[in-house]
């Protein structure tokens, strides 16, 4: 008597093809969404549930906030690049120059010769989006720029994806120096310095991967050295309007018929500026890699 099996009836799967590289959104989701949490998580404990931190215990717990976004990274980005079979290099020396980049020009730069603390919160809006974006935005996105394009660009750069991925990491190094200098210099309840450490990582995460977005493109599209140049310019320009903006929401009274914890307002602006570009910029990388896969067909045939 014949068995029957069921194998016969439909052909066999070609075995599916391993992607060879780390997926770097979804660590970027990951670690993203771990930042959030806490920042929501603390907030409610702290100021709707009424739990007490003893202030003792402030700059302990800051300085561990302060060095999540780090260790997120160390653990969902560069430790998972040994687990697919082409990781990227040098991601952990992009990082540590990205945060030595920080600590020695940035950082002083910023706070010592600009001192931006001192003459533009007082000024008006214009003025300080404006000023912003000339200071703080065109220091941190042309030093980190620097980082990426004689560390990793161009040799480094395999696939449009890379662009993201050591973007990723230059805002890491970068954003790690500047939590530690605020954590350092301010004494703060551990729901508003998880709230800050979060716009950080959401404001420098974005700006860098529109960076490598630029530096992909002119890599793999032979694009316009102008096209790097505007990136960079947009990249100043978001951190120009984002300091100021949340600034306000935070720092000021707003009056709306629903009354809201200012402190939601900040971090809704945050979770807004994190989501929203990454899902342009996706866009992009995707519509780029397909105009070249097409491309490379059309060359085939």
């Amino acid at each position: 008597m014949a068995i029957f099996n069921p194998r016969l009836l439909t052909p066999p799967r070609e075995k599916e093809e391993i992607y060879p590289y780390r997926r770097v959104w979804r660590s970027i989701t990951i670690e993203g969404g771990i930042l959030m949490g806490i920042a929501v998580g603390l907030y409610i404990a702290i100021e709707i549930l009424g739990i007490n931190i003893p202030s003792s215990l402030y700059r302990i717990v800051a300085l561990l906030i302060a060095l999540l976004p780090a260790i997120l990274w160390l653990l969902f980005s560069w430790w998972q690049e040994y687990s697919v079979p082409q990781p990227r290099s040098r991601l952990l020396t992009v990082a540590i120059i990205s945060g030595l980049a920080a600590n020695a020009i940035g950082v002083p730069l910023i706070n010592e010769f600009f001192q931006v603390d001192k003459w533009l919160p007082l000024s008006s809006a214009i003025d300080r989006i404006l000023g912003y974006t000339f200071t703080v935005g065109l220091v941190q996105e042309f030093l980190k720029y620097l980082v990426i394009r004689y560390t990793v660009w161009p040799n480094q750069f395999r696939i449009r994806l890379d662009g993201i991925a050591y973007g990723a990491a230059a805002a890491i190094g970068y954003m790690t120096v500047l939590n530690l200098h605020f954590v350092a210099s301010n004494t703060a309840t551990p729901d508003v310095v998880a709230a800050r450490i979060f716009a950080t990582f959401a404001l420098n995460l974005v700006t860098s991967i529109i960076v490598g977005y630029g530096l992909s493109e002119v890599r793999f599209s032979n694009s316009l050295p102008l096209l790097l140049t505007l990136m960079i310019a947009l990249s100043a320009f978001i951190t120009g309007v984002a300091v100021p903006v949340r600034a306000g929401l935070v720092n000021a009274p707003l009056s709306l018929e629903v009354s809201m914890p200012r402190a939601l307002f900040g971090l809704g602006f945050s979770v807004i500026l994190l989501i929203a570009p990454c899902f342009v910029l996706s866009f992009l990388f995707d519509s780029a890699e397909r105009r070249a896969q097409e491309a490379d067909r059309l060359q085939e045939d």
